[in-house]
């Protein structure tokens, strides 16, 4: 790798990091904590992406790569074993599933492909069903309850429910927020490196950027909100259908075909971080004796 492309690689990773130290010093965090997750996804990626297909990658090759020793590696793999036995990520999240059905289970929507109001309880179409049949076990009363905390529906008649959002968003620091927060971070870097890899299986994978020209005032900003909410939600609804009508049925799987690949699509509006001028030496009061 050339030094220019080194150098700003480095700079580009440290952009990378900030938020998510924010994070992990807000939640309590060290340093070496996140110093063991670090050589955990050095080693799992020398091992899983750098050896040829189907074949196990020795440990010298991960120690070259990964510049640790034998020693460092053994201690990487017992500290993911205890990791893998937590499966803290996995979390199902039933109040997701409930809106996710709503807005693609077939007898759920409408002819335009908007999804239906629901009884709570009464039709073969009721809340109550659609929470049973994406969310067996749960008591549908808590899903409702639960999302309408979070103000994913509204009430539109007396017990008749109207979805108002795609997605089940936790407002906290929950561990299903959590693993939705790594999902999205992990999809949108995987295609930044499928797209800067100079020899790719298949093709550049969509990837745009939109910029607003101007600084923005907050109300400006809560209007572009407002709109993307209405416009945004209008786009992945048409992306959401066409996956659902042209792959699905129309594009259907014949037999021997193979459907391994995972896809997917994630829009959301971002507001870049305020200006840092300030020298990290600066922002830091040394005593006498350390300075």
């Amino acid at each position: 790798m050339p030094d220019n492309v080194k150098t700003a690689l480095s700079i580009s990773l440290r952009r990378l990091l900030r938020p998510l130290v924010r994070i992990m010093l807000r939640e309590g965090l060290t340093y070496s904590h996140f110093a063991a997750i670090a050589q955990m996804a050095f080693v799992e990626s020398a091992a899983k992406d750098f050896a040829g297909k189907g074949m196990k990658a020795s440990v010298s090759s991960v120690c070259t790569l990964t510049g640790m020793s034998n020693d460092q590696v053994g201690a990487v793999l017992l500290e993911q074993e205890r990791f893998e036995s937590l499966d803290v990520l996995e979390v199902s999240n039933p109040f997701a599933r409930v809106l996710h059905g709503w807005h693609n289970d077939r007898d759920y929507v409408g002819p335009y492909g908007f999804p239906i109001d629901l009884p709570f309880v009464g039709t073969p179409l009721s809340f109550s069903i659609l929470a049973g049949r994406h969310a067996p076990g749960v008591s549908p009363q808590m899903i409702l309850q639960e999302l309408l905390r979070v103000g994913a529906v509204a009430e539109v008649g007396s017990q008749v429910w109207k979805p108002l959002k795609q997605e089940y968003i936790e407002p906290s620091l929950s561990p299903e927020n959590l693993g939705r927060m790594a999902s999205l971070v992990e999809s949108l870097l995987s295609t930044l490196e499928n797209n800067t890899r100079k020899a790719r299986d298949g093709t550049d994978l969509f990837e745009r950027t939109m910029i607003v020209d101007v600084p923005l005032a907050s109300y400006q900003l809560l209007a572009l909100q407002s709109y993307l909410k209405v416009v945004g939600g209008q786009f992945l609804h048409r992306v959401d259908a066409f996956a659902a009508i042209e792959l699905n049925e129309k594009m259907a799987l014949q037999p021997g075909d193979i459907a391994d690949i995972r896809a997917g699509l994630q829009c959301f509006l971002y507001v870049e971080p305020p200006p840092d001028d300030v020298r990290l030496r600066d922002a830091i009061e040394f005593s006498p004796s350390t300075h």
